[in-house]
This record gives structure tokens, C-alpha cells and sequence, in this order.
């Protein structure tokens, strides 16, 4: 399994649907793609006042952003269209007329896969697929969080407020985070969907430590460091007290069923 970087069996196919793009009352007038020529480096894009910049960024995660699914839940990607990475500019030639800074975050979604629909012929449809998860639950004894407190009375939320966390290697720290939100957070370190079964139905604060997988692929004198974090798995269960346990359960997935090379401009 990857770690998923920070800005990543047999399958019973269950009856398929379409996708349903969102209506977007806008629509990029001039998109470039290029292929992304250094290897490695930063990943990500950012919008502007007339559209979107994309840097490094490889089909998979695009589709999977504009379908709301985890990367490793697109399927039928050729292996070009996994491997390799594209530099894209998309934009609107008038910015009063086309306001993309009025744009919801459900239209942004559908602008993404408008320029793979465009420019890389892509078609695709939604699949609810069986695939293996990780049912997270209590621990016999119970967890070893807290809920969280109430703000004193009177006195404004702290900055560090209501369902924030924040993220380094191998750290998290949360404050008045839902289990549900937990579950997700810890799906793309694990590459496979997370299911709260916790019961919990509060917001709690936690910090879990970890064992991120890229420190221990440097670790290879074979020896080994009796003070190192543990894995992301067993962190939860000895710092949380909440198990992982593996099963299969029916997930939302992205069938491709037509992708092409894009003509450079």
C-alpha cells in the first residue's frame, strides 16, 4: 500500500449507472494540455479569476476528483493514461460574463472532468462494485479519545476550531472530528474505503503518531528501531483503541470505457 502524498481480487459488478455530470453554467473557452516533461515534483492545481492551472497531474486523479471517488476506485485506465502526467491550462477568454469565481464547488468538480471529457475523449460510467474495506470499530475496552468539550460560554471558537485537523508525516491531530471524517481521513493512506462502525455519533479531538510506509522503505539495513512510530493500523488501534479488521462491502466506482491521447497544443 502507498502513502498518500499531502497539496493518493475478484470483483462482483452490481447493475451499473450513468454519470450524471452537473450542469455548469460555465465553460472553458481555451484549454492546453501538455505532457508534464520532469520527472517527479509537485502535483496539484489551483484556481485563478479565469479558470484553472494544473501542474503534474495524471488523468486517474482527475477523474476520480470530478466523480468524487478515491483514486483506486477508477478502473479501465490503459496504462499511458495511468502513467502519464499532463500540464493543463483551462480558461475563460471573459471572466465578467463567465464568473468563475462565482462557480460552486459541485460546477468546479464538473469543469475538471469537462476539460477529460474534451480534450481526452474520455466516457465514463459509475459502478457500484464489491471490493475489499476496512471496518473500523471499538476496541473491547473502548477508545482512548475523548469527546470534545464545549467552548467556554461567552468566548468566540478557537481557530483551531470545529472539524479541523492538521497533517504532517506520520502525524495527525484533529479537534471535534465525527468518526465518519476519521474513516476517510485514513482511506487514502490505506488504499482501500474505510467503514465507520464505531457507533460513535459525537465530535471528539485525538492526535495519532505513526510509521509513515516511505521511512520504512528507507530502512534497509534489515534492523529494526524498537522506537519507531508503529504502522497507520496498529496506531489506531494502541493510540485510538479502535480496530481495523478487513472485509468486502459494495463501494461507488469509475468504469472508463473510452479514453485517448490528447493532440498537444
Amino acid at each position: 500500500m502507498k502513502m498518500a502524498k499531502a497539496m493518493i481480487a475478484m470483483v462482483m459488478v452490481l447493475p451499473c449507472v450513468a454519470v450524471s455530470q452537473e450542469k455548469t453554467p460555465v465553460q472553458f473557452d481555451v484549454i492546453t494540455v501538455k505532457p508534464h516533461k520532469e520527472s517527479g515534483g509537485m502535483s496539484g492545481w489551483h484556481w485563478t479569476s479565469t479558470g484553472i492551472e494544473m501542474t503534474n497531474v495524471s488523468l486517474k486523479t482527475m477523474i476520480s476528483t470530478s466523480n468524487s471517488v478515491q483514486p483506486w476506485l477508477v478502473f479501465g485506465l490503459p496504462s499511458w493514461a495511468v502513467s502519464s502526467r499532463w500540464d493543463i491550462l483551462a480558461k475563460v477568454t471573459d471572466p465578467e460574463t463567465k464568473p468563475i469565481e462565482k462557480v460552486t464547488t459541485k460546477e468546479r468538480l464538473a469543469l475538471i472532468g469537462s476539460i477529460a471529457h474534451d480534450r481526452f475523449g474520455l466516457v465514463e460510467h459509475n459502478e457500484t462494485k464489491v471490493q475489499p474495506v476496512f471496518v473500523m470499530t471499538m476496541m473491547p475496552d473502548g477508545v482512548k479519545f475523548k469527546e470534545s468539550p464545549p467552548p467556554p460560554k461567552g468566548e468566540p471558537e478557537p481557530k483551531f476550531g470545529r472539524g479541523s485537523f492538521l497533517m504532517n508525516d506520520g502525524v495527525v491531530q484533529a479537534k471535534y472530528v465525527k468518526m465518519a471524517f476519521l474513516a476517510d481521513m485514513l482511506s487514502p493512506h490505506l488504499e482501500r474505503t474505510v467503514l465507520d462502525k464505531t457507533g460513535l455519533t459525537g465530535e471528539y479531538d485525538f492526535e495519532i503518531h505513526w510509521q509513515p510506509e516511505s521511512r520504512t522503505k528507507g530502512a534497509d539495513n534489515g534492523a529494526a528501531d524498537s522506537d519507531a512510530p508503529p504502522t497507520i493500523i496498529e496506531a489506531v488501534k494502541q493510540q485510538l483503541g479502535l480496530k481495523m479488521t478487513t472485509d468486502k462491502a459494495p463501494v461507488p466506482t469509475v468504469v472508463v470505457d473510452k479514453i485517448e491521447q490528447p493532440e498537444a497544443n
